[in-house]
């Protein structure tokens, strides 16, 4: 067999092999962040929020059926993607760890700012990296704020992780860290939820200007539609849909939550 020939037949061969794989798709179950707003947030045991809302409705574009599952917490929903028990994890940061089993899109779901908040009573000068060395900081266990910033972290910062960003929130006005790092709209909603927009506050200088994407799991049989949905997140983003789902989803956060059972 020529060198043309048997590498067509390795072409048929991977196609066919592939077939089977993508026709098992028959429902995209994903899942997010449980306190993540307004991106997303648990209600109970329910997903809501500008993330639940943009996936479904892509998926409803693209014929396919759906479930938002509530897991638990942030690392059993990247455990769970990496076991392949959902195929689809909504609205967060690429990063070379979480792309050992995840797929991203190359287009995101949504601009993802990231910020350093301080309690106002507390100023905390902030116009480098160099700035934070030597205080106390805070995060959500499992969050990643950028290869840039990571690495930084590593290295020089001293980071405390809590289960949420309220108990950071907390922790930062009794004075026990100087500074939380999230994203500027998370840290937002959950201000605006708890009525401490004016006990706390973002710094004027952002850590980033970061994007979250999509991402499915490689051992999901609906990877296949990988390139469906980035094209339709294109056009998300070109129409402003993205946009006006993340600000309507700010507005509904402070109602939500005061429904929400524990995440």
């Amino acid at each position: 067999m020529t060198g043309g020939r048997c590498r067509f037949a390795v072409g048929l061969l991977l196609v066919a092999l592939a077939a089977p794989v993508a026709g098992q798709c028959t429902r995209v179950v994903f899942s997010a962040h449980p306190d993540y707003p307004p991106y997303h947030w648990a209600e109970g045991e329910r997903l809501a929020g500008a993330s639940v809302a943009l996936a479904g409705r892509i998926l409803d574009e693209l014929g396919v059926r759906w479930e938002a599952r509530f897991v638990g917490p942030w690392p059993r929903v990247l455990k769970s993607a990496e076991y392949g028990e959902i195929d689809l994890v909504v609205s967060l940061k690429p990063t070379p760890e979480r792309q050992a089993f995840l797929e991203f899109t190359a287009s995101p779901s949504f601009q993802n700012p990231m910020a350093v908040f301080a309690a106002r009573d507390r100023p905390l000068k902030f116009q480098a990296l160099e700035d934070l060395v030597g205080k106390r900081g805070g995060r959500s266990a499992g969050d990643r704020f950028g290869d840039e910033f990571d690495r930084y972290a590593r290295q020089h910062l001293s980071l405390e992780d809590a289960d949420n960003l309220d108990i950071n929130f907390s922790k930062l006005l009794a004075g026990r860290i100087d500074y939380v790092v999230t994203g500027l709209y998370t840290g937002r909603a959950h201000l605006l939820r708890q009525g401490l927009a004016e006990r706390i506050a973002p710094l004027a200088r952002p850590l980033n200007e970061g994007t979250v994407h999509f991402a499915f799991s490689r051992r999901s049989p609906c990877l296949a539609m990988l390139a469906a949905v980035d094209a339709r997140l294109v056009a998300a983003q070109r129409s402003g849909l993205a946009a006006r789902l993340l600000e309507e989803s700010l507005q509904q956060w402070p109602s939500g939550a005061r429904k929400a059972g524990p995440p």
